[in-house]
């Protein structure tokens, strides 16, 4: 059995924040959680969420022969900028090149060293980009617990992380530190929801969650959907920027996730951008998930708001 401590060494090495291992298998306790949840509608508009269950709650099922899955993080938490801070606002993880390729070949140099030091090893790198729940992996690697937000929270990163896997077909000592809820009491995550999308601790409806409605949903929004926005034009940071595990983590600005031209970028600026000066500035983004047209159509009604 490979040693854990060299699997995270190697981690460490790539320049991930933290790496934890565990043993592939059912995540038994999160089966009625997620089947509760999508019956109930909260998934909203996103459809594939309530396909390929079996494949989310068994990895196997993935990647043939799996036997660990190797969990990493790496922290996006920055230095407040004008941006994140005057509306119309942008989410601090949009704020630098898409994260899906930039910790993809981090994974993919993880997995090189890997097969240099182990000899043959298959699997598959995962960023966000299949039936895989990261964040309950990542908990069963160690890496954390599931704040009430629903967000993975680590006790030296906080939540501001992004989280990748490589699943493979090898045998590693799993991570024996399992770290335990460290919410306790505090609810201001909940609290300061200005929406009220966090029903219930750990419990998100994603109809009422602003990150989804200037993000992910694909129909064009209602007004009330626009009032809903409280300032944040794609994203929202709003149950992370009030979490204090946030308050204590440091800040890494890993050169990978920073993007200079955005730093000094003003809303003044932002909302009266053509569309070819947002292509050019944000073309490496996920801002270009939702496009210039509905994200400009955020900008201009919070703008108008103002």
């Amino acid at each position: 059995m490979i040693p854990n401590q060299r699997i995270v060494a190697l981690a460490t090495e790539v320049g991930f924040d933290a790496c934890g291992v565990c043993v592939v298998g059912d995540l038994v306790e999160e089966k009625d959680r997620f089947k509760d949840w999508i019956s109930k509608g909260h998934h909203a508009e996103m459809a594939y969420m309530a396909k390929n269950f079996e494949m989310r709650m068994n990895p196997a099922l993935i990647v043939p022969n799996a036997k660990s899955v190797i969990s990493v993080l790496l922290s996006y938490k920055r230095e407040d900028l004008s941006i994140t801070t005057n509306p119309p606002k942008i989410s601090r993880y949009a704020l630098g090149p898409d994260y899906h390729g930039a910790m993809k070949l981090m994974l993919f140099d993880l997995m090189s060293r890997i097969r240099a030091e182990f000899g043959a090893v298959n699997g598959r790198a995962f960023v966000d980009s299949a039936p895989v729940l990261e964040r309950a992996w990542a908990v069963k690697a160690g890496l954390g617990w599931i704040g009430k937000n629903s967000n993975l929270i680590n006790p030296a990163l906080g939540s501001y992380v992004f989280i990748g896997e490589l699943i493979v077909d090898i045998d590693i000592e799993p991570t024996s530190v399992e770290i335990p809820d460290r919410c306790g009491n505090c609810t201001r995550c909940i609290d300061a929801c200005p929406n009220g999308a966090i029903l219930s601790p750990r419990v998100v409806d994603a109809n009422k969650c602003i990150s989804y409605i200037n993000i992910e949903k694909k129909t064009p929004l209602t007004e009330q959907e626009y009032s809903m926005l409280n300032g944040w034009c794609f994203g929202c940071d709003i149950c992370q920027e009030v979490c204090p595990w946030n308050k204590k983590a440091a800040i890494k600005n890993h050169p990978q996730l920073q993007n200079e031209k955005l730093n000094d970028l003003l809303p003044e600026q932002f909302v009266n951008m053509s569309e070819t000066e947002f292509e050019k500035l944000f073309a490496e983004t996920p801002l270009m998930r939702a496009g210039y047209e509905k994200v400009m159509l955020a900008a201009t009604s919070i703008y108008q708001q103002k």
